[in-house]
């Protein structure tokens, strides 16, 4: 099966193999030499939201080998394979993985990823 040779190639996105939906975008470098990595992923983006909203799971893979998913859905070279989306319903089992990880590695604060007016300046609560 095709979603197995490609999740063989996804380092973490292994998973694919049992992902009901894998989503290949393309963007054409010719029609859009300048854009077309941007317009894709918008693209891309718009999918994700819309499959939120209807309860589906989706994840972004951006590491994959780009020469064997060409191969196997045989791709033109003229299109470069910007990323591929797994979409499915989400398992119902938990996954305790992602639970230990953000314990070991727990999310950065918001005051610490963003500024406010001026880059590097910490937000404030505006009075």
């Amino acid at each position: 099966m095709k979603r197995i040779r490609i999740a063989k190639g996804c380092g973490y996105g292994r998973f694919l193999a049992e992902s009901p939906v894998i989503i290949v975008a393309c963007g054409d470098r010719k029609a859009s030499p300048n854009w077309h990595v941007v317009d894709t992923t918008i693209a891309l983006e718009h999918i994700v939201l819309a499959a939120t909203a209807l309860d589906l799971g989706t994840c972004w893979i951006g590491s994959f080998d780009e020469e064997d998913v060409r191969k196997t859905l045989k791709i033109p070279e003229k299109l470069e394979i910007i990323a591929l989306i797994a979409l499915g319903y989400p398992r119902k089992t938990l996954d305790l993985l992602p639970k230990i990880l953000h314990l070991l590695r727990p999310r950065k604060k918001l005051k610490d990823i963003i500024s406010m007016e001026i880059y590097g300046e910490p937000l404030r609560q505006k009075i």
